[in-house]
């Protein structure tokens, strides 16, 4: 039996992990589901988060599964198949992976398995879109350019013209994927999936507030070389109560250049009611959520030229 290989990037704190979830939660999916999660660094944030959906996971840490990591995720899909023969595999790749690179060692494993590549979306925060693309140029195009499904998320957050304008820019990039720009708690899982489904068979589609759009397209890239290894990485374990007003100034905080570029914070920690908390940052937007009970607590931050000795001074 052929196992779908899906693969759903996305940039730093773009929304990979709850897309997932609201896949699996919907159960459109079908049975037999494997993920393989790739963490940039030594703490799983968000295979924990995935973990309560009851899906097998593998773990591929402290690198890029498209560079120093490669062989470790040819070893993963080749054991996921022959131990638990899933239908489905999904593959979340780190932020700061090349989705070319991905594609390619996916066709390298078709060599001795009996795969198909399926779905393969990226997803694009919508308020993030403007800065990632002046700073990480065709790194973050890379993601871009190659999916056949593009998830804009955060449209919630913005208004129209904002929303309108990254869809034309990411129809300069990508002519063909299908996009959904509706605000995700808008859509039903089984509407993502028939998009999912258009797009496989090459069908031009934007979901936009539920509705389909046609734009003219046109396309013109030049791929140049870049690496992971450009972004810093710092996370820790800690036990420390935080009440929600001094996480929420911690994280209104990592917007200060003192602490470096800050593209991404995540993690779970105690609150003042020795209740857990999950949170999220990105430069526009942070968010903190009721979580559920965890062993410890744990903070991970990616960005560039990062001060750790600031950010750790911070959550102390």
């Amino acid at each position: 039996m052929t196992v779908k290989i899906d693969i759903v990037s996305g940039f730093l704190g773009a929304g990979k992990t709850t897309m997932i979830k609201k896949l699996l939660d919907g159960e459109v999916l079908g049975n037999g589901i494997a993920i393989i999660e790739n963490e940039f660094g030594d703490i799983s944030i968000d295979s924990n988060r995935l973990e309560e959906s009851g899906i097998e996971i593998k773990e591929i840490s402290s690198g890029c599964i498209c560079c120093t990591l490669s062989g470790d995720f040819q070893k993963a899909i080749k054991e996921l198949i022959k131990e638990h023969n899933p239908n489905r595999i999904i593959i979340e790749p780190t932020g700061v992976g090349r989705l070319t690179d991905i594609i390619s060692i996916i066709n390298v494993i078709k060599e001795s398995e009996d795969i198909e590549l399926n779905m393969v979306m990226t997803i694009v925060d919508v308020l993030e879109f403007e800065d990632f693309i002046d700073v990480f140029g065709d790194f973050f195009i890379d993601q871009i350019q190659y999916a056949n499904v593009i998830a804009i998320s955060k449209t919630q957050l913005t208004d129209e013209l904002r929303v309108n304008s990254v869809i034309g820019s990411i129809r300069k990039i990508n002519s063909n994927a299908n996009i959904i720009a509706t605000p995700w708690d808008e859509l039903e899982a089984r509407d993502i999936l028939d998009v999912v489904k258009s797009s496989i068979l090459n069908e031009d589609t934007c979901l936009y507030d539920g509705h389909c759009c046609n734009h003219g397209h046109y396309h013109d890239h030049n791929h140049e070389d870049d690496s992971a290894n450009t972004f810093d990485y710092y996370s820790f374990e800690t036990m420390k109560i935080y009440s929600h007003e001094e996480l929420a100034y911690i994280l209104s905080s990592l917007k200060n250049p003192i602490y470096g570029k800050v593209l991404r914070a995540k993690g779970f920690l105690l609150d003042a009611d020795r209740k857990w908390v999950d949170f999220d940052f990105t430069p526009s937007n942070y968010d903190i959520r009721k979580g559920r009970v965890k062993t410890i607590g744990q903070v991970a931050v990616i960005g560039k030229d990062l001060n750790i000795n600031s950010i750790r001074n911070l959550f102390d």
